[in-house]
């Protein structure tokens, strides 16, 4: 940790989060920030390892009290940025912007009035956004244009199945691993089944299914068997509908007739690399050859199929990256998404509390972006994560009309999510701008199952709380 002081107690976690762009692992110099306002003009110092840093910028006259806020919180993260970025020598390439979503940042500014190119040029001088970077997320904006719709009465549906045959490194979503869960398979799926029961009901009273994604875990380390008696009776024709295969070693001919014939049209088969000693190393239970040939079995299905890759894996060099999206290319998936590794809290990777870099990251993404361009992949949907490697991002691209809706309203928060699952989080998601208000399932198996009446009669009170007061 490192030693900081700040006068504006309520934003210190978000200022904390600027300081570790540049220190992640926590070795900062000692810092000390002191921020005020007087007569409409806002005035920021930043003491860093002995050295002054000062800023003044004026508020916006007849600014509502929301909008003040704002440009307050936004005058200090500069000032925090800037100073690091002058005591380091180092520019990052999204600038100062923390957050997870960048693209509301344009949306925002779209409906200021600006123009798509004045809203790449506002990121680069309000936030310091790499020109690189403005262009892609603005980018972003224009390709998932038509995929947007905002209309409250569209809900999407989100399936957890927790279920995983290994634990990756990085990984820090709600699993368990699949032979030490044998005893609670069943009795998982049958309360699950209730709860997609119910929460279909809700969306039929109040709107309509927009789309359904079944994630996890790994979807797919269930059995056959079990996949068909978990939607038997459930009818999602007409929707898109996704289903997470993840891990190549999950998959067989009978599990994929059965997603089949319970209506997905979409698949996501996920190598992450295709170098077999990364894939060891990360705690995968397959080889690439593995990927090879239950790629070639998915294909036979007809189903819209996304491959997932991390950049950044395992101590991998910018050859080892290039030659796993070469190979993918290859492949000719309609969609490919790279992410960038995140030292995510939860994960092996953070508790073992390694200081892990890739000094070719940067040129991992980059050579991402130039190569799917080149074979007619465009950019539709970007997430950022703390702790990512390089202060980098998460991109999803695709072949063109081939979008995924699901990740573009759910990553972009445009529409309502009905979460079943441990650990699932519901989101009603309502008005422009958007109000959000989340519900979380109990994380733990174990304690979804023993208060699943209980958690399940206070999730409907929410939905139906929340829907009626908006």
């Amino acid at each position: 940790m490192f030693d900081f002081i700040t006068n504006v107690e309520f934003l210190q976690s978000e200022l904390v989060d600027e300081i570790k762009l540049f220190f992640p692992f926590g070795n900062a110099p000692t810092v000390r920030h002191n921020a005020s306002e007087e007569n409409g003009v806002i005035f920021n110092e930043v003491e860093l390892d002995g050295k002054l840093y000062a800023s003044k910028e004026t508020m916006p006259k007849n600014a509502s009290l929301l909008v003040q806020k704002r440009v307050f919180k936004h005058a200090c993260k500069k000032t925090i940025y800037l100073a690091f970025s002058k005591f380091t020598g180092k520019t990052l390439p999204w600038g100062s912007l923390t957050g997870i979503r960048p693209s509301k940042l344009v949306y925002d500014m779209l409906g200021e009035g600006l123009s798509m190119d004045e809203c790449g040029i506002a990121l680069q001088d309000r936030y310091f956004v790499s020109k690189e970077k403005s262009k892609l997320i603005c980018d972003i904006v224009r390709n998932q244009t038509s995929y947007v719709n905002r209309d409250d009465k569209l809900f999407n549906l989100y399936v957890h199945i927790p279920f995983c045959t290994s634990k990756c490194s990085y990984c820090s979503f709600t699993t368990q691993l699949l032979d030490k869960s044998l005893s609670v398979i069943d009795d998982y799926l049958s309360a699950l089944k209730r709860e997609i029961a119910s929460s279909i009901e809700f969306i039929k009273a109040n709107g309509k299914l927009f789309s359904v994604y079944v994630g996890g875990g790994t979807p797919t380390a269930i059995s056959a068997e079990q996949i068909l008696k978990l939607f038997d009776g459930f009818d999602f024709s007409g929707v898109e509908f996704t289903v997470e295969a993840g891990r190549p070693d999950t998959i067989t001919k009978e599990k994929l007739d059965a997603i089949k014939s319970i209506g997905a049209n979409r698949i996501c088969v996920n190598p992450q690399s295709l170098n077999d000693s990364t894939l060891k190393a990360i705690g995968r239970s397959h080889t690439a050859q593995d990927f090879y040939d239950k790629y070639e079995l998915t294909s036979l299905y007809g189903f819209d199929v996304n491959v997932d890759l991390i950049a950044g894996l395992a101590n991998e060099s910018l050859d080892d990256f290039i030659c796993t999206l070469n190979k993918t290319i290859e492949l000719s998936p309609d969609n490919v998404t790279v992410h960038t590794l995140s030292r995510k809290n939860g994960s092996n990777l953070k508790l073992t509390g390694a200081s892990y870099t890739n000094d070719e990251i940067e040129e991992m993404t980059d050579f991402a972006r130039k190569e799917l361009g080149k074979n007619a992949y465009i950019p539709y949907y970007l997430y950022r994560q703390k702790q990512m490697l390089g202060n980098l991002e998460n991109v999803g691209y695709c072949k063109r009309g081939k979008q995924c809706v699901n990740n573009v309203s759910t990553m972009e928060e445009f529409n309502s999510v009905i979460a079943c699952g441990a650990g699932a989080i519901s989101k009603i998601v309502q008005g422009n701008p958007s109000k959000i208000e989340r519900f979380a399932n109990m994380r733990d198996v174990k304690l979804y199952l023993e208060r699943f009446d209980e958690r399940l009669e206070a999730k409907g009170k929410f939905l139906h709380e929340n829907i009626k007061n908006n």
